[in-house]
């Protein structure tokens, strides 16, 4: 039997462990042994940073995802009204010792209204991404993240500078979070005016936080590749990036932007019993029959189908708000079952060739230089352009679980790239993590190179590295493939958001683009396996060049230099194709029409055994039109000669017997 001690040890232990779920179980034994379990309520901002892994908040991705989630606002933010974006971006060190971090971002975006500052920046699910829309967040919960985090681990507010474009002037903030309520806890509120003011646009925003978190290289790494591939899909925006190494800066390639991303309507194909409850309750303060719902709450819904749908659901006509749950289910399953047009795709805002094709070809990319000095290893930041031979693009359109979806791909080849790269993003987001689930690395396993018109062996001959032990034979060309996929609700596998599941046609689109730009660079692929081969040849005849000249000056006296230098300028025409294997030309006759006429019918005679005799001109003459006729007949005749050798001469054949005498 178990004593009063140890279920009072167990229940501590349960009631422990329940304090992680949003309703809390909580059992506290009373003095007669028995448990009474009690519930508790937790709020939205301790539920997520009790669990920040749905977030991606995790162990050393803290900063990554801060750095993350900042730039997407960044960018959000100006692109909503077309503003050519100025992003600024700083991660540095604040107390090594206490590994605390300073992040700050400023961009030159719509700004924020002063009066929802403190809702926007702490409290979470409160978000203006709660739409059926195209965008870069999933949760909107990012920047309370931000601030959550700053809260819980260290005693430093969090500072904003917000001027909107709504009102014009600048505000300041120093907030917190209350985690046990989910409410902004307001330090300072200032208007800030002269030489205070620190954004001088006509308006933007400003954030800074101190986070406590580990760096590791691996983290520092993919924070330094997220900046450089944001930039590739995002080469209309001037990013300026500091840390404790360095300054780098991003210019801005192309001043054109993509349309943004538009609102739209559900598709009546996902409808359930929520998104209709919640149809009516927007025409709720207005009399309007569940046709009208309908008619005006979905797309791709005309009337005489909405009349049809609600028909076959047998509910009888009455207002919109007057139905139950019981028959607006009927009205849902028979949704369910009815085919509908496909969604439309005008609302999303994709990259589009022009944009992506001006990221590709000006590839930045973040160097770490090391330095030592004085015996101090020191590192710092550069950047590197990586300008390929040649660029390609495709992208299709289809549907992926009743929800409109864009296919981009683009492939850079050649020049300054150097080895295989996979890139992958999901509504301009670069993907770093979890590659290898991600439906685009499936997709460039499946489709064979053999669409480029070679074959595996010639690539794995003629790119072959050392430090390259793939058995895929694209990772040994140097090529840089880049996946966009867009949509107003992207299949992600987990809630990181950073591998793309294969859900759908998805996979099928993505292996279709893919394939049409294989063919797109075939040429150029082809082109350069020549080019090595012939390089690889050149070497071999040089290898042997100078064992040839040495034989040779055994044998006789010769300028051995010059003969190099000859045989070397033959080699290199031999391989550029100036030289082939062609035949000597045959001499070519001035012989008239007449003359091979002539020479037709001495032939014809020595066939026959006789000699020709002379004529005066007007008996060739007519002799010619006699022979006018058996011409065919005399040059079948010398194809069916056997036993004698052709010699050719200028004006006529003679013939000779195998013994060398000619034949009379």
């Amino acid at each position: 039997m178990k004593t009063k001690a140890s279920v009072e040890i167990a229940a501590t232990m349960r009631a422990n462990t329940a304090s992680n779920t949003t309703s809390v179980a909580t059992i506290s034994p009373p003095s007669y042994g028995r448990a009474k379990v009690r519930y508790d309520k937790k709020a939205e901002s301790e539920f997520f940073v009790d669990n920040s892994a749905l977030a991606g908040f995790t162990g050393e991705r803290i900063l990554y995802m801060a750095v993350r989630e900042l730039i997407e606002n960044a960018l959000d933010s100006c692109e909503i009204h077309r503003i050519l974006p100025n992003i600024s971006l700083s991660l540095k060190l604040f107390d090594q010792a206490n590994d605390l971090w300073l992040i700050s971002c400023e961009d030159n975006g719509i700004g924020i209204p002063s009066d929802k500052v403190p809702v926007a920046v702490c409290s979470f699910l409160t978000s203006a991404k709660y739409v059926e829309k195209q965008q870069r967040g999933l949760f909107g919960v990012g920047l309370k993240m931000i601030a959550a985090f700053s809260t819980k681990d260290t005693d430093h507010p969090l500072r904003t500078w917000s001027k909107s474009s709504e009102e014009g002037s600048e505000y300041y903030y120093e907030l917190r979070t209350d985690i046990g309520t989910n409410k902004p806890i307001i330090l300072t509120k200032k208007l800030l005016r002269g030489e205070e003011v620190h954004i001088n646009g006509e308006s933007g925003f400003k954030i800074e936080a101190v986070l406590r978190a580990r760096l590791s290289p691996i983290t520092k790494n993919k924070i330094y590749d997220y900046v450089s591939h944001t930039s590739i899909v995002n080469p209309y925006a001037f990013l300026v990036f500091q840390t404790d190494e360095g300054k780098v800066t991003f210019d801005r390639r192309t001043t054109v932007m993509p349309e943004p991303a538009k609102e739209v309507l559900p598709h009546p194909a996902d409808m359930d019993l929520k998104t209709l409850k919640k149809a009516i309750m927007n025409f709720m303060h207005q009399k309007t029959t569940l046709h009208g719902v309908l008619c005006n709450s979905f797309q791709k819904l005309s009337g005489g189908k909405a009349k049809e749908i609600i028909t076959k659901s047998n509910v009888a006509l009455k207002a919109a708000d007057k139905y139950d749950e019981h028959e607006l289910i009927k009205v849902v399953n028979v949704c369910k079952q009815t085919r509908f047009h496909a969604p439309n795709t005008d609302h999303l805002s994709p990259i589009g060739e022009e944009i992506l094709t001006a990221g590709m070809t000006s590839e930045y990319t973040i160097v770490t230089n090391r330095n030592e000095t004085d015996s101090q290893l020191q590192t710092k930041l550069s950047i590197k352009v990586l300008k390929p031979t040649l660029t390609a693009y495709s992208s299709r359109t289809c549907v992926v679980n009743n929800r409109p979806t864009v296919v981009e791909c683009g492939i850079a080849y050649g020049g300054d790239i150097g080895s295989f790269k996979l890139f992958r993003f999901a509504n301009k987001i670069p993907l770093l993590y979890d590659e290898g689930s991600d439906v685009a690395r499936e997709v460039v396993s499946d489709v064979e190179i053999n669409k480029m018109g070679i074959s595996k062996k010639e690539v794995k001959e003629q790119f072959a590295r050392a430090d390259n032990r793939s058995d895929r034979a694209v990772e040994f060309l140097p090529i840089h493939i880049f996946f966009h996929i867009c949509s107003t609700k992207i299949p992600y596998k987990t809630a990181g958001k950073e591998s793309i599941a294969s859900e759908g046609d998805l996979k099928k689109y993505m292996k279709a683009c893919l394939a049409d730009l294989y063919r797109k660079v075939s040429a150029q692929i082809r082109k350069e396996l020549r080019m090595k081969e012939a390089e690889s040849r050149l070497r071999l005849y040089k290898h042997y060049i100078p064992l040839i000249i040495s034989a040779i000056s055994e044998s006789i006296m010769v300028d051995t230099q010059k003969l190099s230098e000859a045989f070397s300028q033959l080699a290199e025409k031999h391989v550029r194709g100036e030289i082939t294997g062609v035949a000597v030309p045959e001499k070519q006759d001035k012989i008239t029409g007449r003359r091979i006429e002539e020479e037709a019918d001495k032939s014809s005679l020595l066939l026959n055994g006789k000699r020709p005799q002379r004529t005066s001109k007007s008996a060739r003459t007519q002799e010619n039109m006699k022979v006018q006729g058996n011409r065919t007949a005399a040059k079948k005749n010398i194809k069916n000669l056997r036993g004698y050798q052709k010699k050719d001469q200028t004006t006529m054949d003679v013939f000779y017997r195998p013994d060398g005498r000619r034949k009379r």
